[in-house]
């Protein structure tokens, strides 16, 4: 089965859970003995839909390490290519698996966003679980942070005064990915990951749909009715671009 499946426009890192977590920790070990930085994106349908649009968009994908499939949608249509998934590797199911990792391996990790208290609540639950050693630090930026270079300058230095292994953006696409790639240079951090709303999942701030309805490809039908004023131009209005990107591969094949 192929490492790499290139299809809507994004070259994809095939794996299945394992070694997704498995490459994220070569990635942190590499970074921390080079002194570099990288970044991991979980793409979905909405987020191939901004790439076509927005060029901008397409070069931060581009400069990620690495890119797991978060979508159904995805998965199964890429099938009527030829090119199948090994799995669905979405941020809210990576996100715990890391977590996991970043205790394992005593990795410190830091979570960047949510609405104020939320990270923290997911921060009190994983030093319960794993004890008062286990290195984790939040921050909740004020909305409209980037567009003030004092503010964002203050929180960069927070993140980096912490100097975490992981650091996972919760401020939503595309300003989580965009901030990610914007200062990369100024992050002192080995590996950064937008993981969307994962971290509300993992506060119990926000039900995620059953895991049949997952499964089924049916996530965004339950997000949908918990919230539809929010998610109704997201799923029916902007997704409907994305059978442009389906006819485009059909073309290219």
């Amino acid at each position: 089965m192929e490492r790499k499946i290139n299809i809507f426009g994004v070259n994809f890192d095939n794996l299945e859970m394992i070694g997704a977590v498995e490459a994220i920790n070569d990635l942190i070990k590499r970074n921390k003995n080079n002194s570099s930085k990288g970044f991991v994106v979980t793409p979905n349908v909405d987020h191939l839909v901004n790439i076509d649009k927005n060029k901008e968009f397409e070069r931060v994908y581009e400069k990620a390490s690495l890119r797991f499939v978060d979508g159904m949608p995805i998965v199964l249509l890429s099938r009527l290519f030829g090119k199948v998934f090994k799995a669905k590797i979405s941020g809210a199911d990576l996100t715990p698996e890391l977590f996991e990792l970043a205790h394992k391996k005593k990795y410190r990790i830091f979570i960047f966003g949510s609405k104020p208290g939320v990270a923290d609540k997911v921060a009190n639950i994983y030093k319960n679980k794993f004890g008062e050693n286990y290195q984790i630090a939040t921050l909740s930026p004020p909305i409209g942070f980037e567009n003030d270079k004092d503010e964002l300058k203050k929180n960069i230095e927070k993140i980096n005064e912490f100097s975490p292994d992981i650091l996972f953006v919760s401020l939503g696409s595309p300003k989580g990915e965009t901030f990610i790639y914007n200062n990369l240079d100024s992050l002192n951090v080995p590996v950064s990951i937008q993981v969307g709303a994962a971290i509300d999942f993992m506060a119990g701030t926000v039900k995620r749909a059953p895991v049949w309805m997952q499964n089924f490809s049916l996530e965004w039908f339950y997000r949908f009715i918990k919230e539809p004023r929010r998610m109704f131009k997201r799923y029916f209005v902007n997704d409907l671009y994305f059978i442009k990107l389906v006819i485009k591969e059909i073309i290219k094949k």
